[in-house]
């Protein structure tokens, strides 16, 4: 009955909360949108038209900047006021204003063709050599003089319309020169450019329906998406309307087709910039998402009314299931075997897999708690021997001190100097090894004994070079565990050298100073690991619980000075295999921390 219950409520809701209004707020948002959306359109296109004429008109504007140096140019003036040059002098000049003028003009550009300088003088200079096929100079050369004698009344810089290089069309520009003599008008630059970077331009009003077109003053098309328009003029009567229109948007037909023609003029260059959009591009997807609308809305009713019956049993269901579980865990019983329905993507999915989460969570406090009484004594028994080891080793070593201190004595007197080295040393290392009962030292400590240390190796192994490079400043601020570098230097004389049969001949010990702690490097060149075992080295050095490796032969000693310091100075101090390989040999840093002065005499 319940069930039902729930299905006949789901069943009304979604019919009345659901269903209705979805209809009704459809309708009335296709018809809104409509007209909105078509609005916004246009204002968007003008937008985008308007911003494309800008970027003409600084482009235009960019080639008329370009030629300012021409018109006061002494190389050009020279060019203009000269009435007759021999041969000689007319390649001299003509040399000069190419490399020097118009090799700076073209540099850089994709889109000037060529160049053309022409006197009145009936002289002139062209540079076409960037068009990669043949043209006929002489058709070009006659364009120019045509050109220098039609632009007489025109303003000093013109766009004059298209012409034809090779097969090439390109837009042509002209900039009048007036001599500084007579102030007369004397020559004429002239600049052909392609259409690339006005397409370029262009491009960014093209869909896949539309066309975009430029109209000079003459009504000549300029440039047209498509390239066969070319050349084309529009009658004066198209032009007057475009030209009179108050709105620069209004839609018509051509072709049968409805299409809006928005447009912009350029008081800067006098073009008219259009666009012809078709009508159904703007809301021809609007009729098509009204159809998949309505369409979707019938299915989703359907779904919904067949879903709705099973709905409220899931529910039902999932509740059952949950309340058998918890009636388990209340039992003690943690052991639950964890479902799918954890994986559905609703309130009741996040319910059990929050549910599972936490007798995960209890699992796990549970076998923690036992990990912790297991590591405690564990921990006790360790202490026990380690207690045992020390009373061990606590035997008088003034036998040992005498006895180094006479074999010093006749070395001295035997005048034999390494045998004394080596004695001094030998008892350093007895001294800091069996007199210091402090667990924490300083770094100043651990390279003074290292130092005694690498003196007997050196004395061993002639051909070592030890390097230290560390500021003795800093040592005494460092804290670290005594005993810890002599078994990463033995591990390197050891497993780095030893075992593959090689003489140890360099041992690097540097220190550098980091903001919040100190890294010590310890470097050997002899044969290193292969990167695996690099890698499993490292995931346990950097793991911050201390688990332990694999007790291999080279894994014991490493381990065993990462543990000492991560369990007195705690995580992120330790050791760390920065590189190794079989060629170069193995470079490990240890992480230590700065100590306070108080501090110092930890035990």
């Amino acid at each position: 009955m319940k069930t039902s219950s729930i299905n006949r409520k789901l069943f009304i809701i979604i019919l009345v909360f659901v269903c209705l209004p979805i209809s009704i707020i459809g309708l009335i948002w296709y018809e809104t949108s409509t007209r909105t959306i078509e609005q916004e359109a246009i204002q968007s296109n003008q937008k985008l038209i308007r911003q494309t004429n800008e970027y003409l008109d600084l482009y235009i504007s960019n080639l008329e900047n370009m030629t300012y140096p021409f018109v006061n140019n002494p190389q050009i003036q020279h060019f203009i006021n000269s009435k007759s040059l021999n041969n000689y002098d007319f390649f001299i000049l003509a040399e000069n204003i190419e490399k020097d003028l118009f090799s700076q003009m073209i540099y850089g550009r994709q889109d000037i063709v060529g160049i053309s300088l022409v006197g009145k003088n009936n002289i002139q200079i062209n540079d076409y050599t960037g068009v990669k096929e043949l043209i006929n100079m002489e058709e070009i050369r006659k364009r120019n003089i045509d050109l220098l004698q039609t632009t007489d009344k025109l303003d000093n810089f013109n766009i004059i319309g298209l012409h034809q290089v090779g097969s090439m069309p390109v837009l042509t520009i002209t900039r009048k020169i007036h001599s500084n003599i007579s102030y007369l008008y004397e020559g004429l630059l002239i600049i052909d450019i392609n259409l690339n970077q006005i397409s370029k331009i262009s491009k960014n009003l093209l869909t896949d329906k539309s066309k975009v077109y430029i109209l000079d003053k003459k009504g000549q098309i300029i440039y047209h998406s498509d390239k066969k328009s070319l050349g084309s003029s529009f009658s004066k009567d198209i032009m007057n309307k475009y030209l009179n229109k108050t709105s620069n948007a209004f839609l018509t037909d051509i072709n049968k087709v409805k299409k809006y023609i928005i447009y912009e003029h350029s008081h800067v260059t006098n073009w008219i910039l259009v666009a012809e959009i078709p009508r159904d591009q703007i809301i021809g997807n609007l009729i098509r998402l009204r159809t998949e609308t309505i369409l979707l809305g019938i299915l989703i009713l359907i779904v919904a009314m067949a879903v709705v019956g099973g709905f409220s049993l899931t529910i039902t269901k999932s509740l059952s299931y949950m309340q058998r579980l918890m009636r388990k865990v209340e039992s003690g019983d943690l052991n639950i075997e964890i479902s799918s329905i954890q994986d559905r993507k609703d309130e009741i999915g996040g319910v059990f897999k929050s549910f599972f989460k936490m007798v995960r969570e209890l699992r796990r406090l549970y076998e923690e708690i036992q990990i912790s009484k297991m590591r405690e004594h564990e921990l006790e028994l360790k202490q026990k021997e380690s207690t045992l080891q020390a009373m061990q080793t606590q035997i008088n070593p003034h036998f040992l001190y005498n006895t180094l201190e006479i074999i010093n004595s006749h070395a001295i007197v035997e005048n034999n100097p390494l045998i004394s080295k080596i004695a001094t040393s030998l008892a350093h290392m007895f001294r800091y090894n069996l007199g210091n009962a402090k667990q924490v030292v300083t770094l100043e400590e651990e390279i003074s004994h290292i130092r005694s240390y690498l003196e007997i190796q050196c004395a061993r192994f002639r051909h070592l070079h030890v390097d230290i490079q560390i500021d003795e400043k800093e040592l005494a601020r460092i804290g670290t565990i005594r005993l810890t570098l002599q078994p990463l230097i033995e591990n390197a004389f050891l497993h780095g050298y030893q075992n593959h049969k090689m003489k140890p001949s360099y041992i690097g010990i540097h220190g550098e100073k980091k903001l919040s702690y100190f890294v010590l490097r310890i470097q050997d060149k002899g044969k290193g690991m292969d990167p695996a075992t690099m890698e499993d080295y490292n995931k346990a050095f950097e793991n911050k619980e201390l688990i332990p490796m694999s007790a291999q032969e080279n894994s014991i000693g490493l381990w065993n000075v990462h543990q000492r310091i991560r369990l007195v100075f705690g995580y992120p101090y330790g050791l760390l295999i920065k590189q190794s390989s079989i060629e170069s040999g193995t470079l490990i840093e240890l992480k230590l921390p700065y100590i306070e002065e108080e501090k110092q005499c930890i035990v």
